[in-house]
């Protein structure tokens, strides 16, 4: 029984289940929020409507048969009252409730501004900040208080010359006031930190441009390089471009070494067998494959039999893909080079062509039964291409 009743009590932790629609959820939610004297649109009439809730009768005595002014002064001290204990988007409220009430005296409307524009301070809402002081200065021209948010909020927008200028605008009001001498340092510090990251950035942007161009010439000195740029969707849509042909929207693109004045260039190892691969970020255009291998498989791969592994530098060969530029996957030819030769010389070969600006390799274990496959699919598109191409046209009859 006792076990009964346990499982009784535990089923009725927790809210009941709701089967109220969203419209009616949202309607609720609003229902409840009419209950709280911050959010209510209109006030009870009678003391019974309001349930003895203090806050409401505080909130209908400011709304009584009171000058606008001093309805507008008690709801200011209300505002105050929030801002003091941090609940500034309540004060807010209260500072804003003020403003709306009809009356002329502007050094009152100044003071709501500037408080309004204190609590969204602490909220950053900029806009708002600006917009309020904006406003204040406009009624009064030497509001220092104003021209002290102004300039806050225009720092926390990298505004930097319009805070200065608040700043300066500030202490020729009040040359003694220590706030505005510590934002206008704070301000100067700012500008030069500014200043400073973009000169930065001009001259790493001179200084690329300076090594591209290095770049560009040592390429042309190689005038055997072929690129194929038809893969690059900017290029393929027609939009225009200053890009070289052997950049791409990647990091890994070809280097110079300025101290050998070597092409350091990213270089692909693909493994069909396993669809794997390795990457070399910058392989010196005068090392061998089997320089760039030794260190690739000083170990065999996780992927390969580690008992006995197939992919060891003296037991594999190397190709590459050869396709002409703007050609298809079926003009792809296999090509067999030599595991000593200089990445240079392959690439500057007349089969080898660029894509995308990063050369890649096909690395496959010899007398290997995958391998057998690999070469004899590529032997029989070449046939296949090159029976179609000894075929006599054919004539309308």
């Amino acid at each position: 029984m006792a076990s009964q009743d346990c499982k009784k009590e535990a089923a009725m932790i927790g809210p009941a289940p709701t089967h109220l629609t969203a419209e009616q959820r949202k309607n609720k939610v609003i229902e409840d929020l009419e209950k709280i004297p911050l959010f209510m649109t209109q006030l009870p009439d009678t003391e019974e409507e309001a349930g003895g809730n203090i806050a409401v009768e505080a909130l209908k005595s400011l709304v009584s048969d009171e000058p606008p002014a001093e309805v507008a002064e008690n709801l200011k001290s209300e505002g105050n009252m929030c801002f003091k204990r941090k609940r500034f988007a309540e004060a807010a409220y209260c500072y804003t409730k003020a403003l709306k009430c009809d009356h002329d005296d502007s050094v009152l409307k100044v003071a709501l501004l500037i408080n309004r524009a204190a609590a969204n301070l602490e909220l950053q809402n900029y806009g708002m900040v600006l917009r309020d002081c904006a406003e204040a200065l406009r009624l009064r021209p030497k509001t220092v208080k104003a021209l002290f948010r102004s300039a806050k909020a225009c720092l926390a927008l990298e505004k930097f010359p319009e805070a200065t200028e608040c700043c300066k605008w500030g202490l020729s009001l009040e040359p003694d006031n220590k706030e505005l001498s510590a934002l206008q340092a704070q301000a100067d510090k700012a500008i030069e930190r500014h200043d400073s990251r973009i000169q930065e950035r001009e001259d790493r942007a001179r200084q690329k441009a300076v090594q591209r161009e290095q770049l560009s010439q040592a390429i042309k000195i190689r005038s055997a390089l072929t690129f194929d740029t038809s893969s690059d969707k900017k290029k393929s849509q027609g939009a225009a471009s200053d890009a070289y042909p052997w950049e791409n929207d990647s990091l890994r693109q070809v280097d110079l070494d300025p101290a050998t004045g070597h092409l350091l260039w990213p270089v692909f190892f693909l493994y069909p067998e396993s669809k794997e691969s390795d990457f070399v970020e910058r392989f010196d255009e005068t090392l061998t494959l089997r320089d760039m291998l030794q260190e690739v498989l000083a170990e065999p791969p996780n992927w390969d039999d580690r008992r006995s592994p197939k992919y060891v530098l003296d037991a594999v060969d190397i190709f590459f893909l050869s396709r002409p530029v703007g050609g298809f996957d079926e003009d792809e030819r296999l090509v067999k080079v030599s595991i000593d030769t200089c990445l240079g010389v392959i690439l500057n070969s007349d089969k080898y062509v660029i894509r995308d600006g990063i050369p890649n390799f096909l690395v496959l274990p010899r007398n290997d039964p995958f391998t057998a496959q690999f070469i004899e699919r590529y032997r029989k598109l070449r046939l296949a291409r090159e029976t179609g191409e000894k075929q006599p046209p054919t004539t309308a009859a």
